[in-house]
């Protein structure tokens, strides 16, 4: 015959975390004492809500933000630069078909900054080669020749080709 040993005291209840133990309200198996914290079954709805309004405020401002790649030499004649280049990339779509993007952002006053995508596709000189971000890039209105302002070289005014 086996005898068990019997219990000294009564077994422990699970230790819960607070909050995150009990997220979604209450459970059938709950302990004796009815002690409830009051953000228990709201904090899961609230998360999800705050999680949702910060998405949909993103894909506002992304909506808004839709920037309009300028290509060709008459918008580009048409343009006026005053910025620094803050991205450079190549998208390569086929190997005849390569895409050479600068993005200048020039700024308007403390808070805000105007960003301007510039395709160069069809220009025939390396100027795209010769210009790395942080470069400041001066252009007139009606005119192709830039003016490259590096920091320990001196200015370099390059002219575009197009065809």
């Amino acid at each position: 015959m086996e005898q068990t040993p019997y219990r000294r005291r009564p077994p422990r209840q699970k230790l819960k975390m607070p909050l995150i133990g009990n997220l979604l309200g209450n459970d059938s198996a709950s302990t004796a004492r009815p002690e409830r914290n009051p953000l228990s079954g709201k904090l899961a709805p609230l998360a999800f809500l705050i999680v949702l309004v910060a998405y949909g405020v993103d894909y506002v401002m992304d909506k808004n933000n839709q920037a309009r790649t300028f290509t060709g030499a008459d918008d580009i004649k048409e343009m006026v630069w005053e910025g620094k280049i803050t991205k450079k990339w190549a998208n390569v779509i086929t190997q005849d078909n390569i895409h050479f993007l600068l993005e200048i952002t020039k700024v308007v006053n403390d808070s805000t900054a105007e960003k301007r995508v510039i395709d160069l596709t069809g220009e025939k000189t390396d100027f795209w080669d010769k210009v790395s971000p942080n470069n400041t890039l001066v252009k007139p209105q009606g005119s192709l020749n830039v003016t490259v302002k590096r920091y320990f070289k001196k200015d370099t005014v390059m002219a575009l080709k197009y065809e």
